[in-house]
């Protein structure tokens, strides 16, 4: 009976580890046991230290090379020397850990904290996280420790800092069991009650109803994709709408996205490059942000998930061309008017009295 017990837990709990692994690997079984398998990494722990002459700091960040996603950051601030101590060559656990322990004892900046980790999710756009996965894949460990601390520099304010960085391959499924700091999936993920309810189930409060997939309606390929930001000429997130005409990146990295890619000519030195995308679906979820689905071909659906809620998106040029608002009819200039008529008036006055003095 003992043994009979064992290997049910040890199957309950193998069947959790593949649950999470395909939530993280969309769907796709064969990764998903790789990663189980510890054979599949699909992110990499890049573990910084900096220090600049008032500030301290450390942070942990999930960096996914596979869609381009930042998926986790823990961060530390303090004008304490103790955070020196903390080490990047440690294993992620043992450093992650340790930021948990100094956060606990609250002898740290959580406002500047706060702001710091908002800025450098959103300053880690496409471009700079395409840099980070090539100059990874390089090993190229002086561009990357540049990359964070010019980062740092810009995102603090700061003159001069000093930063020590070191990645480390590791996989969502790590992440999910291990991290003491990344919020945990849902239990109806873990445990596999989501894949068990029946698809005419009305979807849950939040969530989108929407959700293309391939073979079904013509959708043929459905690609990770990001929206390009244009603070000053862009349209805030929250007034897009079906039909609207935006700019996006793809994020995928598959064999797949990067024919696309190279078809629509989006795809140079290994990098994708920003392409228009027409809107077919957009849909605000509380404490998720936008949902947004768009087509780049016939057939091509791009998948788009927005956190932020203040931003604005770049249009695609030519159609913004079409939508700029009409010019205003001219209206007749009232007092231009009264001024040429009094001239007028003045004038056959004076042609009037130059006759009669004759």
């Amino acid at each position: 009976m003992e043994e009979n017990e064992k290997a049910y837990q040890h199957l309950s709990e193998q069947t959790k580890k593949i649950n999470i692994a395909l939530h993280y690997t969309h769907g796709d079984m064969e990764k998903a046991r790789q990663m189980v398998a510890g054979n599949y990494n699909d992110l990499y722990a890049i573990k910084v230290r900096f220090a600049s002459s008032t500030m301290f700091g450390a942070f942990l960040l999930f960096f996914n090379h596979i869609y381009k996603i930042i998926s986790g950051l823990t961060l530390i601030l303090s004008p304490s020397y103790t955070l020196q101590n903390i080490n990047p060559e440690w294993d992620w656990i043992v450093f992650e850990k340790e930021i948990a322990e100094l956060m606990k004892k609250g002898d740290y900046d959580q406002i500047l904290a706060k702001t710091f980790r908002d800025k450098i999710i959103k300053s880690l756009d496409i471009v700079l996280l395409n840099e980070l996965a090539r100059n990874i894949e390089l090993k190229n460990e002086i561009a990357i420790d540049n990359l964070f601390r010019k980062l740092i520099q810009e995102t603090l304010a700061l003159k001069r800092v000093d930063s020590f960085v070191v990645y480390q391959p590791t996989s969502s499924l790590a992440m999910e069991l291990h991290s003491a700091t990344i919020p945990k999936l849902k239990s109806e993920i873990v445990d596999g009650e989501q894949v068990a309810k029946p698809e005419t189930q009305p979807a849950a409060a939040g969530e989108a109803e929407y959700v293309p997939q391939v073979g079904v309606d013509g959708v043929k390929l459905i690609l990770k994709s990001a929206l390009i930001l244009s603070p000053i000429k862009g349209k805030h997130i929250s007034k897009l709408a079906p039909g609207d005409r935006v700019m996006i990146s793809i994020i995928d990295t598959n064999p797949q996205a990067v024919k696309v890619a190279q078809a629509l000519k989006a795809y140079e030195n290994e990098t994708f490059k920003p392409i228009p995308a027409r809107i077919t679906y957009v849909k605000y979820i509380p404490q998720k942000g936008y949902k947004v689905y768009g087509l780049i071909a016939k057939g091509i659906v791009v998948d788009i998930d927005e956190e932020e809620e203040n931003i604005k998106v770049a249009l695609d040029p030519a159609y913004a061309a079409t939508i700029q608002p009409p010019e205003e009819e001219a209206k007749p200039n009232y007092v231009l008017i009264a001024i040429l008529l009094l001239a007028f008036g003045i004038l056959m006055g004076i042609l009037y009295l130059l006759l009669w003095s004759k």
